[in-house]
């Protein structure tokens, strides 16, 4: 439903911290956010962005905007494609017009504090109440969120192990419990992990040096279009042994960062927030923090030979539901799952 054509309900603003994990504090770390869109030009984007954050806008040319000292700092606005037009010509406006029909807008900020998230909240909500659109309106759209969580360890991140773990232990979980649209699913940039990186990853000891993943990672990934990508961690960690990586998945920004890819953008459809997956993968960092669950979720993993093949069997979901206990809770059951 258009959110002009019926109300819409407030964003859920519940956006928890992140725990405190045994490498590193989780409270001082920072996230950045990437937002795709449609159906608004990035003219209409852009001024809505500074109607909510303040600050200053320049146009860098028809189809990309910047956001200067708002009060998330620098915020990036533009059509999403390494295509986009160049310039501000009549040219540049009608190519600009033309690709929005299929290419999202793309919002990017840098890396804000946790408690600054419910600002971004707001300005989703005015995208939405000015006809922003999200993956499901279209069946071409597959648009995207993107959050980069700064490690707990920037410097030698000893988190890395037991982070990735814990979300190769729920991935499965979580992309039943809730599916991707179609049109997010058909494209390669969210794969899940191939199912032998997974299940070496279940074997690996929560306190594992990052040498032991980045070694999975060398036999396993040829490619970061996974809904974790953790190749622009390992690139900063490690570049000289990350430039031997064979990465196929496209050029990769170095950075100390988890790139949580797998959320759709869901931007038009009522009562949906970024705390909607903000919570998703707080879970996926509580379940990393307490080494009493993430190895009961090995164990599961371990005695279900079809993991995650057949993981949408209701017993399987179930199961691992029950293992989270009120946990289960910060990543929703999708209505009509039950």
């Amino acid at each position: 439903m258009h959110p002009e054509s019926s109300p819409r309900a407030a964003p859920d603003a519940h956006l928890p911290p992140l725990p405190d994990l045994p490498e590193g504090p989780g409270a001082p770390r920072r996230v950045g956010v990437e937002l795709e869109f449609g159906a608004l030009p990035p003219e209409r984007a852009a001024l809505i962005a500074g109607d909510v954050l303040g600050g200053g806008l320049t146009r860098l040319s028809a189809g990309e905007w910047r956001l200067h000292e708002s009060a998330l700092g620098t915020v990036k606005i533009y059509l999403d494609t390494a295509l986009r037009p160049e310039g501000s010509d009549a040219a540049a406006k009608a190519g600009v017009a033309l690709a929005r029909q299929v290419v999202p807008i793309e919002i990017v900020t840098e890396p804000v504090a946790q408690a600054d998230l419910a600002r971004l909240d707001a300005l989703v909500a005015a995208l939405a109440s000015a006809g922003a659109e999200g993956s499901r309106a279209h069946m071409l759209h597959g648009f995207g969120l993107h959050l980069n969580i700064a490690l707990a360890d920037p410097e030698s991140g000893r988190d890395m192990p037991r982070v990735a773990r814990a979300f190769a232990l729920l991935e499965p979980w979580l992309r039943a419990r809730d599916p991707l649209d179609m049109s997010r699913r058909v494209l390669p940039f969210t794969q899940p992990f191939p199912r032998a990186f997974g299940d070496a990853l279940a074997r690996l000891a929560p306190d594992a040096a990052p040498e032991a993943l980045f070694d999975l990672i060398d036999a396993h990934l040829d490619s970061r279009n996974h809904g974790l990508d953790l190749l622009p961690a390992y690139a900063h960690l490690a570049p000289g042994r990350f430039a031997r990586h064979a990465a196929a998945g496209g050029p990769v920004s170095a950075r100390p960062a988890y790139h949580f890819r797998m959320p759709e953008s869901r931007i038009d459809e009522a009562g949906w927030s970024l705390g909607y997956d903000w919570r998703r993968w707080v879970l996926v960092e509580r379940v990393a923090a307490d080494d009493a669950l993430a190895a009961k979720l090995a164990t599961l993993r371990a005695n279900q030979p079809a993991w995650p093949a057949l993981f949408d069997g209701r017993a399987t979901v179930d199961a691992v539901t029950s293992a989270l206990g009120p946990l289960a809770d910060l990543a929703p059951e999708a209505p009509g799952r039950a």
